[in-house]
């Protein structure tokens, strides 16, 4: 059942229980629908056959707990704004994000104020989880029960980001090594591990340049996707335009000339999240008004002034409110990479549990080996790979690119409820996962 109120979409299902948790889920862009998240990743349903089609996902999050999808910012899906006004920035996204979940919580469900409460996301969520769940945490009347945040594939630091992307790209093959060594001798003193290719302007520049164009043929969020997913929609060149740029030296970030991705093909059909959302009968179910414009992806109309490049100072905030903190990331992705977001954490001077500094953990999905009744007699089900520091977890996902939920939905499933409920990542998520019967009401 999914039970619209204003720029909320809300989420039960039959394994939710009045003690359950509530989730938060924000999508990026800036300015991307959370609706992404809901039908494309990790909502109760898919659709297909372009949007004349439902069916149930069976690794849905609120298997878990209740998930709430907002729409923002403001003009952002179907939120809209009564004042014309299109332009909003880091503060004000989260200061109007931390009011309606008073709202929310006040008004329309009440009942579960007391429950345990978590926000997550993913992608430029990166910024607007940290800006908002300071707030949370420091309104403890509203949020008695703030538990966590987990943040996917989050953009935690532009910097990081560019400094560590042609390290990726180098060791997943697509960059030459001359191009690698040229730049190192030339621009870094010889050592490419430390040096600051966010700052090179000139001649080096244009190498940096160079050296970040070698997947523009890729797809930038998932380096081993062979096409795009039928998703259709404006979400993926949105979301690349924002994230895959250097900044100069006054903060501000440089345009890419090259269409990234430009030659992959769509997998199949497009535009079944965008069918579905505009057919009649579904807006009128959702009692959206019949002033506001067809439902987009991402908004093309918000204008979205961004005040943070760098997420440390929320993070040590929430560490120091004794907010639990999960980091996750699908190593294949180029958008907000792996070891932007690794890097980012070492920054932080944290404590790693267990002893073994040198070392990630590995996590198996369902389990630890699954046994084959043909070809072989086993496949390893590694998930991914992780590191709990103290306060923090740091998860990758094996295989995944920027949309883990949908890349890689068991593993999703698993990593999120045994990060709710404190277990190890390798524990198997006790509910089916088996399609079940339609509930009318």
């Amino acid at each position: 059942m999914v039970e619209p109120y204003n720029g909320f979409r809300f989420a039960r299902h039959q394994y939710a229980t009045s003690s359950s948790p509530v989730i938060l889920w924000l999508n990026g862009g800036p300015g991307c629908s959370s609706l992404i998240g809901m039908i494309e990743e990790n909502g109760p349903f898919h659709v297909k056959d372009f949007g004349n089609t439902v069916y149930e996902n069976v690794y849905a999050w609120n298997k878990v707990g209740h998930v709430l999808y907002m729409e923002s910012p403001q003009s952002v899906g179907f939120s809209y704004t009564t004042d014309g006004n299109f332009t909003t920035d880091d503060d004000t996204t989260a200061s109007n994000n931390h009011n309606a979940l008073i709202d929310f919580f006040t008004t329309k469900f009440p009942e579960l104020k007391g429950n345990d409460f978590y926000i997550t996301g993913e992608s430029y969520g990166g910024i607007y989880i940290p800006t908002l769940a300071v707030l949370v945490a420091s309104d403890t009347t509203n949020f008695p029960n703030f538990k966590g945040v987990a943040i996917g594939n989050g953009m935690l630091s532009y910097h990081l980001q560019t400094n560590t992307l042609p390290h990726l790209y180098f060791y997943h093959a697509l960059m030459r090594q001359g191009l690698y060594d040229q730049v190192a001798t030339q621009c870094c003193n010889g050592n490419p591990y430390t040096c600051d290719y966010d700052n090179l302007s000139g001649a080096c520049g244009n190498l940096v340049d160079e050296m970040l164009s070698q997947a523009d043929d890729q797809d930038p969020y998932n380096l081993y996707a062979v096409c795009y997913l039928d998703d259709g929609g404006n979400k993926k060149t949105f979301i690349r335009d924002h994230m895959l740029k250097r900044m100069d030296k006054n903060g501000n970030l440089r345009p890419r000339n090259k269409q990234l991705g430009s030659a992959l093909p769509t997998c199949a059909q497009q535009n079944n999240t965008v069918g579905y959302l505009n057919r009649q009968d579904v807006r009128t179910a959702l009692h959206i008004p019949s002033t506001l414009p067809a439902w987009a992806e991402c908004s093309n109309v918000l204008n979205y002034n961004r005040i943070y490049f760098d997420m440390t100072a929320q993070i040590k905030t929430l560490l120091q409110k004794n907010v639990r903190i999960l980091i996750y990331n699908g190593d294949v992705d180029t958008a907000c990479n792996v070891m932007m977001n690794e890097e980012f954490i070492n920054t932080l001077g944290l404590t790693i549990q267990g002893g073994n500094v040198n070392n990630r953990k590995v996590w198996h999905y369902n389990g630890s080996l699954e046994q084959m009744s043909q070809c072989c007699d086993y496949i390893s089900n590694v998930g991914g790979y992780y590191t709990k520091y103290n306060g923090l977890d740091f998860v990758t996902v094996r295989g995944s690119g920027h949309f883990v939920p949908q890349d890689k939905p068991r593993e999703a499933l698993q990593m999120i409820y045994n990060y709710v409920n404190q277990l190890d990542y390798s524990t198997p998520v006790p509910v089916s996962t088996q399609p079940q019967p339609l509930i009318n009401g």
